[in-house]
């Protein structure tokens, strides 16, 4: 019975990291596997042996969840892309009060952590004009070795980020451009786009993990800061606008157009109505979490 109830919270977790703006490892906190899964991943070979099954099954119940969630979200992209990326916006924000709750967990920040908070929103903003003007937000189906490359770098960082309390894998892949070429991937199945993904996620686990515990540790407030900053900055990331790149289809060259502008009509405000129902979400997550604590308690 242990092992289907891992599957099930390691299904809600895919769904979760599946979702941008939504945390993945909030949701691990939620779930009371957090920690376990922390000290499982690993390179000690005697760790992982102990912990073997409870991985598998936690795994197992991700990938589930995962592919259950990109058949929704690739039609969501197709059909309603402005409300989609409202839908994500909402989520975001609704996550910030949660973050900034684990930032000053200990100590509230200080002036000084306004300088992380910077570079992060920064950084976001700089990837993010980076990937629109190399086109890199344009779907990829067909694995080259720039694509295999770049798929397998930015599956390193999601993974780094979706281990993180309030930090969101999906929302990082969103920022670098990559999320819906993965989503559509899980989708179609198009296990050549998958292997590149897969390597960069089992990479970036085993390696962030011990990071990223250290840099809590040490640096828990100002970790949490270049966090915030990431976060703010992800808002012009996913902020829906069209987008164009030209693609050699049959030796010819095509311009493909992406995604939509936001517009204040009958679409434009569905879109808010649905970006407030994103911010509901995580704040009903944690308003879940705190009532488990105060009954456990």
């Amino acid at each position: 019975m242990e092992h289907v109830i891992n599957v099930l919270k390691g299904t809600v977790i895919g769904i979760a990291n599946a979702i941008p703006g939504v945390s993945g490892g909030t949701m691990m906190v939620i779930m009371k596997v957090f920690d376990r899964l922390l000290g499982a991943v690993t390179l000690d070979l005697k760790k992982l042996k102990e912990n073997f099954v409870f991985l598998l099954t936690i795994v197992i119940g991700m990938g589930i969840g995962v592919i259950l969630s990109s058949k929704v979200l690739s039609v969501c992209f197709e059909q309603f892309y402005v409300q989609t990326q409202f839908f994500f916006m909402g989520v975001v924000l609704g996550s910030l009060p949660m973050i900034y709750k684990e930032a000053t967990k200990e100590k509230k920040l200080s002036p000084i952590h306004l300088i992380p908070f910077i570079i992060g929103v920064a950084v976001i903003i700089g990837v993010s004009l980076v990937s629109e003007s190399m086109g890199a937000n344009t779907v990829r189906t067909n694995l080259d070795t720039s694509t295999f490359i770049y798929l397998m770098i930015i599956s390193v960082i999601a993974a780094a980020a979706m281990i993180m309390p309030g930090l969101s894998g999906s929302l990082v892949l969103l920022i670098l451009g990559g999320y819906q070429t993965v989503i559509q991937a899980v989708d179609e199945m198009n296990i050549p786009i998958l292997i590149p993904v897969a390597i960069g996620v089992l990479i970036g686990i085993v390696l962030c993990a011990k990071l990223i515990t250290i840099c809590l540790k040490k640096w828990q407030r100002g970790t949490y800061a270049v966090i915030l900053g990431l976060i703010f900055g992800s808002f012009y990331a996913i902020f829906p606008r069209e987008s164009t790149s030209v693609q050699v289809i049959d030796g010819i060259e095509t311009t493909i157009t992406e995604g939509a502008n936001f517009e204040f009509n009958s679409t434009g405000i569905i879109a808010i109505v649905i970006g407030i129902i994103g911010v509901l979400l995580p704040l009903s997550m944690e308003f879940i979490d705190r009532k488990k604590k105060q009954e456990s308690e």
